[in-house]
């Protein structure tokens, strides 16, 4: 029989149990049960090598469970079996190698993975314990492939303050800059080498054999050139050859002899011997290895040594092969191809430009070096994406501002192929040396220029070649290159006096165009940004200036100009020559290439295009449009973001994946490179010839993407815009030293429970003993959390799913310098700082025809960002991607496009404008341009911008009437003058298009030929400009409570946070309890918050609520005794925080060790966030046949939570796992963690839907489904019990969705114009005249809830599918409000399978069968159909919450929600929450309670429905509580909560019926607060915090009702937009009246539409 290895498992289980180990002990082999651990880890870890991976999988997970049973059997394992002892050894590269395999798709990973992961956590705690084998067993070493990168090797710094930043999980002022640029390789000066005919031999497999010891040899083509290894010129013997030739052919010839009369004696003459020799040796000629042979001559014995390629390709002797007697040559070989043929062929020593991109730590290393200089060393990657690498580098900044970049060594890419063009040699050489000066512009240049905010570094570098010769004369090839960078020229960011850190982030470089790769049909601006169309020649293509191999990066395209289907956006590899070709034909031949569309990418007629293939993607773009572009490279996807203008409306969308596995590393498994956040693109690998690349296919070596841009149509221009992001990304290692640095801080809190139990009279049993690493990561998480600087947030180019592309979140700084610098940069005269309100009125060069409202979060990278918070129109696009932060350029905030709301916090200070801003050319502008300056109304240069006239050419405008100098978002430099004969209004200062002629120049002199002074105020930096502002903004504001804080609880060293860490416990819990109470307290109050996330709530605020908190239950420390602290907590988030300490007594830690304690909270979070992916929830060693378990063979019920009994027998092995250890500290998550994980799955694992060709049409993937409301509300008011299951709307959903799979319920398309709702099918309601715009959708969801937990006359469920518990019934007890599942009746309901008394049953079968009990039953069929109707609503319910739909399921919270978690509960308090009577008269309650068998029973069909929908699995993260609230949110509906977020539209807050209206609705009671939320917003449950709600409560005023007609009028609501249209009401009780009869009477939805006759009587048929 085949081999069973769950079987085996079992046994391995079996053996190491308590009964067997115990068992052996005591018998004659007295083996102990480490013998036995000993023996089954050695026999496992063999299956480790296997080559079935299946088989890999369950030998990792029972490897795993041996060591954590028993750690000390890793010393088993013999020195003999080195090939365990070296699997072991790189068990962590393997595991990285295959985490990073997966990486696409992330927050997906596979079983094989979690395994492993699981075994290399095991083996790193048990190396820990077994100290002589710490450092023989996963070392810090990691070797990896070609297709997987190595971390940045990270030298510690002072300055290091997050390991985010320095490992690139999220991007921050304070972690990279980026410079951008080229390295220039000249033309070398030497004989170029000629084509060598052996590469098309050797392709055909026909190439010459290697010319070794032993080979023939005669004399070449070189033997007579001057230095040929000939030393006489004749030592082979060709002398002595030729004179036996002569002789043998003067020899007489016999002319007598005839054929008859031959004669016998006379011998034919033999042929002289060819002057050859054997190679006796390979020798190095000048140093150079094996180009010369060591020849032994067989006609005079002599020796020599011969050139055999050397002096750059010269061949003194010719490989041959003769007869026996050496008389006759049999062939001769053809010469190889030299090391200098080889290298032209690929390029080198022609003169090639390669594009590069610098990242730098911010932060470096300050060396004093012996002459009193200083030098400043910071870390680097340089990028060369021509190459596919990455490189290492140390930088160094001297006083005189140059800069040394040293290569180091490759961190990615192809070391040993590839490298022929810049090094002449295959592999790669580190070492090389760059200094780098800045270059000096003119002034005028730098006035007129467009990147005035940039500066250039040049720098050269020469290297003599050292394989490599000059044919004409041996001697070396020297190489010269020359590096030009482009940077932020803030003189604080080159300086060394200011190392410790600049006030702002380095900007940006654009990208630009490549002047070497575009099409000869593209024509290029002046500054590279721009690329125009001159010519219809096909389908043309232009590259960008910057390409990706490895990371993250976004950047954005305006379409200026533009026909439906023309322009063709997104990624491509550059085309290479073709290595046979002549290297001085390179540039023609890559610009043939140039005239397709190249790589894959988006056609702005709605579709993807790649290889002439089409698929229906996006949205239709037009001139004035953005096109964002957003390639991970890690994951391997492309994705597409549209801002653009549709109808009047501001729209801006994430248009979702556009293909996958494109990732320039390849991935280097089977199976991976989709699924996850794909969405079911297209594979991009598909036809490509790049198909998976995976090792056995040999396509391993990295490659780089690039922007592209393709055009078809002449006059069609399109222009990078200046905004784009990059971020190196992270990789398999760091990902798997993330994962066990949170198994190891999980490993603490295990190990204290066992400590806390053996030492029972320690007087400290709580203190953990975290990792020095942890402890410091705590203390820097304090720093940065207590000094409130930094707020993170997504961005567009973060993408929808923060864990499936990490690198684009980013850490604003919040600090008012900042913020003013980022403003000075964008040309404004006043501040605005984070949580300023400002009205926006223009966008990515468009005026907005609707103003948008939006937040100032900070800056980051010298630009100020923010968030839009509201928008006028209906489109969704805040929920859609529009809500992400952005930021301004100079070209959106002019003409008071920037309008602050209320009061600025910048307490109205003028900021000093720059001077690139003004002319500061004394003598003004001169008008150049033959045909004058046109002058606009407007910056940009559209339809909208009006031409009023036109300035003479000659003219010259005064400085003081060049009001302003601005660039537009095109890049296009413009003058706002001042012209007597036109007024006032723009011009540009050159010709756009063509040959960019220009139009005005600066007049630097006053007179002819005099010059005068500049009138500046000398502030070139927006540095200076913040400074100068924050100086008079430091004399008007007071410090703030937020330094108050600080100054009151912070610690001086991490020696002090390290004891107050130790301290921080609760003296009455354990550590894990401790924990718990602080993660739950710090939740409860960021749930108040704006943002809602407990990782990112403010030290001001958890800090001042922990306070009053602990002083209101008289629990201060005496050390807090002495502190005044005011704070501003609402009353519920105070009532909500102080619930959380109601039970505690005594006085608790002081505050600074509490506050320690939520540091180290707050960093495990951060960790935890990024490693819940690797972590399985519930492994499979656990209640499965690995290693047995209660359930033995097999898995259980219990597997999903829902088993009768939580106590495993004590004789079963119970192996840890990081799962268990999960769970056991799930308390210690955040719940914004958990729920943004899961988030993310429900993302993941959505059903992709096909576009319709019309955007606005539903795709026929979305199913309609009939309901008939009018029916089931009949249905619904009647008595007959059959009626209410046939027509009510539940009933109507499950009929019309029956046969449906999971797959269907799991869809989630976002239709346009439906406000972002996602939805997996379309409701038609019948007889309404609705359409579904999302309202209708909601209102089934709503209205089935609503019908389930109906009941009637007898108090028993309507539906029969929820029943009030005996305690709603009854009206007594704290759970009165509670359903539970309803059960058939007791005449229909099963009969317990009973045991006969005859039979006997063991202890262990009784336990098991406790176990089953709620299966244990005689099937009936009213049993089945409830089962399949509580299933159904699990269905229903899943279905509702992965849409953004909370339902309306009061469940009791110990027998549904708890066991769904998988959380403990007690029989006691479940049978509490459904009977209370019942349970006092139980006094020992147990699992065969019926009604708890009946609840358990109906469960499990719950949970049945849930799983197909929702993954089950990963709920065991949470609590009950959370898992309640994930589904149900608020039961009650919070008025304060509705008032944070309404935007009034024709109203103020202050009006007087806006006052009315709240307080009306603060009077109703729950159930009209339910029927009201039900009739603007089609639900009945409110979510829980202000961040969940993706779109504003908006209350407009009801404009068609005036005068008398507003008393006769009644409220109305789009259910669609969540929007309530108000008359104006002139008393309170008037639109109270009005307000109620709405919500209680209007049973139908506002019509869009006449229903004709035929859907009304089908609407009303039946009744």
């Amino acid at each position: 029989h085949a081999p069973d290895a769950r079987l085996t498992s079992f046994l391995t289980g079996l053996l190491l149990s308590t009964p067997v180990c115990k068992g052996l002990e005591s018998s004659i082999s007295g083996l102990s049960s480490q013998d036995i651990a000993d023996s089954l880890f050695i026999s496992w870890s063999v299956g480790l090598l296997s080559a079935s991976a299946p088989w890999r999988m369950v030998c990792a997970m029972t490897v795993s469970s041996i060591l954590d049973l028993f750690p000390l059997s890793i010393k088993a394992l013999p020195i003999s079996l080195s090939t365990l002892h070296n699997f072991y050894s790189r068990l962590n590269s393997t595991v990285s190698r295959r985490l990073w395999a997966e990486r696409s798709a992330v927050p997906i990973c596979s079983r094989y993975a979690q395994s492993f992961v699981e075994l290399s956590c095991s083996v790193r705690k048990a190396t820990i314990l077994c100290d002589p084998l710490k450092n023989k067993l996963l070392g810090d070493q990691f070797s990896v492939d070609a297709a997987t990168p190595i971390p940045l090797p990270f030298r510690k710094s002072n300055f290091s303050r997050c390991w985010e930043w320095d490992e690139a999980w999220v991007n921050c002022d304070a972690g990279w800059d980026v410079w951008t640029g080229s390295i220039e390789y000249h033309s070398v000066d030497w004989m170029t080498p000629s084509r060598s005919a052996v590469r098309s031999l050797t392709d055909g497999g026909e190439g010459p054999p290697m010319l070794r010891e032993g080979c023939t040899v005669m004399r070449g083509l070189d033997w007579d050139d001057e230095g040929s290894g000939s030393s006489t010129g004749n030592e082979d013997g060709k002398d002595l050859y030729e004179e036996q030739k002569r002789e043998k052919e003067i020899e007489p010839k016999d002319e007598e002899l005839s054929e008859e009369n031959p004669s016998p004696s006379k011998k034919k003459g033999t042929s002289p011997k060819l002057p050859v020799g054997k190679v006796i040796g390979i020798e190095p000629w000048k140093g150079i290895p094996g180009l010369a042979r060591r020849v032994k001559w067989n006609l005079t014995d002599e020796e020599g040594l011969y050139r055999y390629g050397g002096d750059g390709g010269r061949y003194d002797i010719a490989h041959v092969e003769v007869n026996d007697k050496s008389t006759r040559v049999r062939k001769r070989h053809p010469l190889p191809e030299s090391l200098e043929q080889c290298a032209a062929r690929y390029g080198f020593g022609i003169n090639r430009k390669f594009n590069v991109l610098l990242r730098l730590r911010t932060h470096g290393e300050e060396v004093c070096m012996e002459d009193e200089e200083r030098e400043i060393r910071r870390e680097g990657i340089l990028e060369m994406p021509d190459f596919g690498a990455g490189i290492l580098v140390e930088c160094k900044f001297y006083d005189d501002g140059a800069v040394a970049i040293t290569e180091e060594r490759l961190l990615y890419g192809s070391k040993d192929s590839g490298w022929e063009p810049r090094f002449g040699q295959p592999s790669y050489v580190s070492g090389t040396t760059m200094v780098l000066s800045m270059t000096n512009t003119s002034l005028t240049t730098r006035l007129s220029e467009t990147d005035s905010q940039y500066g250039e570094l040049l720098g050269s570098s020469s290297f003599a070649v050292p394989n490599l010769r000059n044919r004409a004369g041996g001697g070396k090839v020297r190489v010269t290159s020359e590096m030009r960078l482009l940077h932020d020229k803030a003189p604080e960011r080159m300086s060394i006096s200011s190392f410790e850190g600049p006030v702002c982030g380095a900007l940006l470089p654009p990208i630009c165009f490549d002047t070497d790769f575009h099409s000869p049909s593209l024509s290029l601006s002046r500054d590279r940004r721009t690329v125009t169309c001159i010519e219809a020649d096909g389908r043309c293509t232009a590259f960008g200036s910057v390409g990706f191999t490895k990371g993250v990066h976004y950047w954005e395209v305006k379409i200026e100009q533009a026909d439906t289907g023309s322009i063709f956006i997104g990624v491509a590899e550059k085309p290479s020559a073709d290595s046979s070709s002549n290297s001085s034909q390179f540039g023609s031949e890559i610009h043939s290439r140039l005239n397709r569309w190249l790589g894959w990418g988006f056609v702005n007629f709605r579709a993807t295009y790649s290889a002439g293939a089409e698929r229906v993607y996006g949205a239709h773009c037009h001139a004035g449009d953005t096109i964002g572009v957003l390639l991970d490279c890690d994951a391997g996807r492309l994705s597409f973001f549209y801002d653009g203008v549709k109808y009047g409306e501001h729209i801006m969308n994430d248009l979702g994946c556009a293909y996958e596995n494109i990732s320039p590393f390849g991935f280097n498994a089977d199976g991976c490179g989709s699924s996850g956040a794909g969405q079911g693109a297209p594979n991009g690998g598909s036809g490509h010839g790049r198909g998976g690349r995976y090792p056995s296919n040999g396509a391993v070596k990295p490659k780089a993407l690039w922007p592209v841009v393709g055009m078809r149509h002449p006059g069609d221009r399109v222009t990078f815009s200046a905004k784009w992001m990059t971020s190196h990304g992270v990789d398999g290692v760091n990902m798997l030293q993330n994962v066990l640095a949170i198994d190891e801080v999980l490993t603490c809190y295990e190990n204290s429970k066992c400590v806390s139990q053996v030492d029972a009279n320690d007087d400290n049993p709580s203190v953990l003993n975290f990792p020095d690493r942890f402890v410091e990561e705590s203390f820097k998480e304090f720093e940065r959390w207590s000094d409130g600087r930094w707020l993170r947030t997504a961005t567009r180019g973060s993408g929808p799913q923060s864990l499936s592309s990490c690198g684009l979140e980013i850490d604003i700084d919040t600090s008012p310098l900042a913020c003013a610098a980022a403003c000075a940069s964008l040309g404004l005269k006043f501040a605005l700082l984070p949580g300023d309100r400002v009205n926006v009125k223009r966008s990515a060069g468009r005026l907005l025809e609707l103003p948008e409202d939006a937040e100032v979060l900070g800056a980051y990278q010298g630009r100020l960002w923010y968030k839009i918070i509201s928008q006028k129109s209906e489109g969704g696009s805040l929920s859609e991607g529009g809500g992400r932060a952005w930021f301004w350029d100079e070209s959106e905030v002019v003409d008071n496009s920037l309008q602050v709301l209320g009061e600025s916090k910048a307490q109205g200070i003028d900021l000093p404008l720059l001077d690139k801003f003004k002319c500061c050319a004394a003598g003004g502008l001169r008008i150049v341009y033959s045909g004058g300056a046109v002058v606009r109304s407007d910056l940009e240069i559209f339809d909208g911008s009006e031409n009023i006239g036109t300035i003479p050419d000659g003219t010259i405008i005064p400085q003081d009437d060049v009001i302003e100098r601005r660039m537009n978002s095109c890049g296009v430099v413009r003058y706002r003058v001042k012209y007597d004969a036109v007024g006032q209004g723009w011009i540009s200062s050159r010709i756009r298009g063509g040959k960019e002629e220009p139009i005005v120049e600066l007049i630097l002199s006053c007179d002819e030929g005099e010059k005068c002074e500049m009138k500046t105020d000398n502030i070139d930096s927006s540095t200076d400009s913040a400074r100068i502002w924050f100086k008079e903004f430091n004399n008007k504001t007071s410090s703030t409570s937020t330094r108050d804080c600080k100054d009151l609880w912070s610690f001086a060293d991490i020696d002090e946070f390290k004891e107050c860490l130790s301290l921080g416990t609760v003296p009455s819990l354990s550590p894990l309890q401790s924990d718990s109470l602080l993660t739950s307290f710090v939740s409860s109050v960021a749930d108040f918050s704006h943002h809602g996330d407990a990782v990112e709530s403010s030290f001001e605020l958890i800090s001042s609520a922990l306070f009053s908190t602990i002083k209101s239950h008289d629990l201060l420390h005496d050390d807090d005794s002495h502190v005044e602290f005011s704070t501003d907590l609402s009353m519920k988030s105070y009532q909500s925080a102080a619930a959380k300490f109601s039970r505690l007594s005594g006085s608790l830690p002081p505050m600074k060790c509490l506050l320690a304690r939520v540091a180290m909270i707050r960093a495990l979070n951060r960790r935890a966030k990024y490693a819940l992916p690797w972590l399985s929830s519930r492994p499979s060693q656990e209640s499965s046949a690995v290693l047995g378990g209660l359930e033995g063979f097999g898995a259980s019920v219990e597997r999903c939570g829902k088993s009768s009994i939580c106590t495993p027998l004590s004789m079963w092995v119970q192996a840890s796992s990081c799962g268990s250890r999960l769970r056991d500290c799930r308390s210690i998550l955040f719940g914004s963690v958990k729920k943004e994980f899961l988030n993310c799955i429900i993302s993941a694992t959505t059903t992709p839907t096909p576009l319709s060709h019309d955007e606005y049409e539903l795709p026929r993937e979305v199913r309609t489904i009939r309901v008939n409301r009018v029916k089931a509300r009949h249905a619904m008011a009647s008595t007959d019990v059959t009626s209410k299951k046939k027509n009510s709307v539940f009933s109507q959903l499950q009929n019309e969705t029956r046969g449906w799979s999971g797959a269907a319920l799991r869809r989630g398309h976002v239709a346009k114009g439906h406000g972002g709702q996602k939805r997996a099918f379309k409701v038609k309601l019948i007889g309404e005249g609705v359409n579904d715009y999302s309202g209708p959708y909601r209102e089934v969801f709503t209205d089935a809830m609503r019908e389930v937990i109906a009941t009637d006359e007898t108090m028993t469920g309507a539906l029969g599918v929820l029943d009030p518990t005996p305690n709603r019934t009854a009206d007594i007890g704290e759970y009165r409000s509670l359903h539970m599942f309803s059960f058939p009746s007791s005449e229909e309901a099963p009969i317990p399978i009973s045991i006969s008394n005859d039979v006997k049953v063991s202890e262990e079968e009784v336990t098991i069968r406790k176990h089953y009990s709620s299966y244990l039953v005689h099937e009936t069929e009213s049993l089945r159909e409830a089962e399949e109707s509580v299933s159904f609503l699990g269905k229903l319910a899943s279905t509702a919450v992965r849409h953004g739909i909370l339902v309306d399921l009061p469940l009791p919270l110990e027998s549904v929600w708890k066991p769904l978690c998988e959380e403990h509960n007690k029989d006691q308090k479940s049978l509490e929450e459904l009977d209370l009577l019942k349970s006092r008269y139980h006094k020992d309650v147990n699992s065969t309670v019926p009604i708890l068998v009946q609840q358990r029973r109906m469960l499990n069909a719950f949970t049945e429905g849930i799983s197909s929908v929702m993954p089950v699995e990963i709920l065991s993260i949470f609590s009950g509580t959370e898992l309640r609230d994930f589904y149900c949110g608020s039961s009650d509906i919070d008025v304060d909560l509705l008032q944070k977020i309404v935007e009034y539209e024709g109203y103020t807050e202050k009006d007087s019926v806006i006052q009315y209206f709240w307080e009306v609705l603060r009077e109703m009671t729950s159930e009209e607060r339910k029927l009201f939320l039900q009739f603007v917003w089609a639900r009945s449950r409110l979510p829980i915090k202000e961040s969940d709600f993706e779109d504003p409560f908006k209350i407009q005023k009801d404009t068609k009702c005036s005068g008398t007609e507003v008393h006769s009028a009644l409220p109305s609501a789009s259910t669609c937009f969540f929007s309530l249209s108000l008359p104006q009401y002139q008393d309170k009780e008037t639109l109270k009246r009005k307000l109620l009869f709405a919500i209680n009477n209007v049973t139908t939805m506002e019509s869009d539409y006449v229903t004709n006759d035929s859907e009304v009587r089908e609407g009303w048929r039946g009744m």
